[in-house]
């Protein structure tokens, strides 16, 4: 079975035919960490004063520490990248227009990835890369109006922050001018640009 990197390398060879030439835009994982939280972190500010000022008071406070608190975050957490992944997926499959076959899914360093098989138009791209940070994000919104409390503010915070890679990658494919496709990169957090 082919693996991401050789069906990477032979995206590359059939757009270099083509007569493109590539652009890496990638990072290392730590950095993507990094920057990821600078992205997000002004949505869980926003909210957070949302919160703090207009919701505390019918808040559902749960008095969780140590233990307990723990097993909350990390349930929250996997629940919450499960989704996160299958969101990117299902981004990519409806706004490809080719279906599952060119999404990716598997396991990097212990925790579930997705990644697209195609290289995309810009608009396509996108809508895969930022399905998360729109549907988790913006859900974690709905649900912290409707039900204020101390899982659904976590929840909030997990959502934001893991999709803030995302919302930076999503900004530099927007940066992108022309007409350009781009294509997952098979091992860095980002992607090549490939431009006529």
């Amino acid at each position: 079975m082919e693996n991401h990197n050789e069906n990477f390398e032979k995206i590359k060879a059939h757009l270099h035919e083509q007569g493109y030439h590539e652009k890496d835009v990638t990072i290392t994982s730590g950095k993507a960490m990094i920057l990821g939280v600078f992205y997000a972190l002004p949505f869980v500010i926003v909210i957070g004063l949302l919160y703090r000022f207009f919701l505390v008071e019918r808040a559902c406070l749960l008095e969780v520490s140590g233990l307990s608190f723990y097993i909350i975050f990390i349930a929250i957490t996997a629940i919450s990248v499960v989704i996160h992944e299958l969101l990117h997926g299902t981004g990519w499959a409806v706004a490809s227009g080719k279906g599952w076959h060119v999404v990716r899914f598997h396991i990097n360093a212990m925790m579930p990835c997705c990644a697209c098989k195609a290289a995309l138009e810009k608009n396509s791209y996108s809508f895969g890369v930022l399905a998360p940070f729109v549907v988790l994000g913006f859900g974690s919104v709905f649900f912290i109006f409707i039900y204020p409390g101390t899982v659904s503010f976590l929840t909030m915070i997990v959502n934001f922050i893991s999709a803030g890679a995302d919302l930076m990658i999503a900004c530099n494919v927007l940066k992108e001018k022309g007409d350009v496709l781009i294509a997952d990169h098979p091992k860095e957090p980002g992607y090549i640009a490939f431009y006529r």
